[in-house]
């Protein structure tokens, strides 16, 4: 039972994160058409997210 818990409490975790990395890439996405980042911190934020989500389907 508790392997099972475990394991549905994994995948929420994960799921989370994919929606949460999702939100902030359209808020960033929202936050450079009105100007208030430059388009080079829009792709080094893009660039960060990409290697977090690497790093998370590496584990």
């Amino acid at each position: 039972m508790s392997e099972l818990l475990g394991a549905i409490l994994t995948l929420l975790l994960f799921f989370l994160a994919g929606v949460c990395a999702e939100l902030f890439h359209s808020w960033a996405i929202a936050y450079r058409r009105r100007g208030y980042i430059t388009k080079r911190q829009l792709r080094k934020m893009e660039k960060w997210l990409e290697t977090m989500e690497a790093c998370h389907d590496r584990t």
